[in-house]
Formats: structure tokens, sequence, C-alpha cells
């Protein structure tokens, strides 16, 4: 199955998520998006787009800029600069996870103070204490002063599957 589409710019990041959470069967995804949408779902680490898009649409798939769409070529002329993103469903997780759920609350807790460390973030969890915080970063071997805009994909995939180890022994 491929998707392609032009979709409303205002629902395109619960579709996206919901294809993956839901796990359709989907081979690609080719989306005209807003500009800033595709940079942030093609950004890498410790640049300003990068967030909790990025690492969730990157756990799924590999990213490409197919084309880029600017607001002058179009009739009537729209507010935003667009972009075609093209976005190649893996087969296998690139990195493995132990539990879904936890890697992406993990993700969220990361990001949803950007400027705290990790130690601080994780918090946001609401299931750990700030000893079971130090314990998984060790875990990770992740410096705990570091932000989640610093982390790869591949390191949050180690830090929730400790946060998922420590999680489990403390129920």
């Amino acid at each position: 199955i491929k998707v392609v589409a032009n979709l409303p710019y205002y629902i395109t990041t619960p579709i996206i998520m919901g294809l993956f959470e839901n796990q359709v069967p989907v081979d690609s995804i080719t989306i005209m998006v807003q500009k800033e949408v595709a940079d942030r779902m093609n950004a890498v680490p410790s640049t300003k787009d990068y967030g909790a898009l990025s690492v969730a649409v990157q756990y799924y798939c590999d990213t490409e800029i197919v084309a880029k769409a600017p607001r002058h070529m179009f009739i009537p002329q729209p507010n935003v600069d667009s972009t075609v993103i093209g976005l190649h469903v893996r087969e296998e997780r690139k990195y493995p996870v132990d539990n879904e759920d936890i890697f992406f609350k993990t993700v969220k807790a990361a990001f949803g103070q950007r400027r705290k460390t990790l130690l601080n973030a994780l918090g946001g969890l609401g299931f750990l204490s700030k000893d079971d915080i130090k314990e998984v970063l060790q875990m990770a071997n992740i410096d705990e002063k570091r932000r989640g805009e610093t982390l790869s994909i591949e390191e949050f995939a180690s830090l929730s599957n400790a946060v998922n180890r420590i999680h489990n022994e403390n129920k």
C-alpha cells in the first residue's frame, strides 16, 4: 500500500501518526505538507527543527525531501511554502525497542520542556523517582545534563529500554 496525498495541513500530523500507531500496512507515504512540517519530519538531532515528530517519523521511516513547492507556484497563492516528502516505511525497526508505548512516552517527556536537562525532563513520565531517572540514564550511557533535542533515535531507544526495565522492576 502506498499513500500519496496533499493533506489538509492542520491534520497532517494526526493522520500520519494514526497510520503508524494503527499499524496500517503501508510501504510508503508521499505527501505534500507545509515546509516547516517537512523540515521537522526530516530533522536531525541538535537542530531547531528536531523534536518528537522527527523521532516518531524517523523511528518508523526513512525520510526524503522529494520536491519543494514554494507559495508562488500556486494560484491563488497560499500563505505558506510546501514540500513533498517521501516516508519510506521500514519493514523492521532500525533500533530495537522493548515497549513502544514507553518509547513514545519517554520521547514526549524529553521534549515536553525543551530547555530542561533529561534528569529533570524525564520526571514528566510520572512513574520514576529522581534516583530511578539517574539509574536509567546511567544504564543508557547518557549524561544527565543532556537535553532531549541532542539524543539520536538510537539513544532514545536505549533510554526507553532502560526506562522500561526500571518501570517493570518497580511494579
